[in-house]
């Protein structure tokens, strides 16, 4: 009885080998399209991940341009504050402009006013002498 078993049993085990390694097959086949797809989006995402690489790098290079701008500002306007005037220097224009009163000064046309007017003391002079004086020219 243990031979006919033996004898029943090897087809049993093919047939049942046979579905197992079919079983196997068809989860190969699936993993392997599985891989595929994994696969494929790493490309996609090496490529993507590549592309923001490339923006970063252009963005650091276009930082990089305004910092050294920005240094070579910065550089050359603390050489023009050296030149600026210090404070004793500011108070001694002060009084230097205090001193000279430049809101009493006159201008031209205020000077050539006071010349071309008719000071009345001379004309009562003019009038009891009865001489002409000659009128003077805006260029004295």
């Amino acid at each position: 009885m243990v031979a006919q078993q033996e004898q029943e049993d090897p087809s049993q085990i093919l047939t049942e080998l046979i579905n197992r390694i079919r079983v196997l097959e068809s989860k190969q086949s699936l993993f392997n399209e599985q891989l595929l797809l994994v696969n494929q989006n790493i490309i996609e995402e090496f490529k993507s991940f590549m592309n923001e690489i490339k923006t970063v790098r252009t963005d650091i290079n276009i930082i990089n341009k305004d910092l050294k701008n920005l240094k070579n500002i910065m550089k050359h306007l603390s050489e023009e504050a050296a030149n600026f005037a210090k404070k004793d220097k500011l108070m001694v224009l002060e009084k230097y402009i205090n001193l000279w009163n430049p809101l009493n000064f006159v201008t031209r046309t205020e000077v050539e006013k006071l010349i071309n007017q008719k000071d009345p003391i001379q004309e009562t002079i003019i009038k009891k002498e009865g001489t002409k004086v000659a009128k003077r020219s805006p260029n004295r």
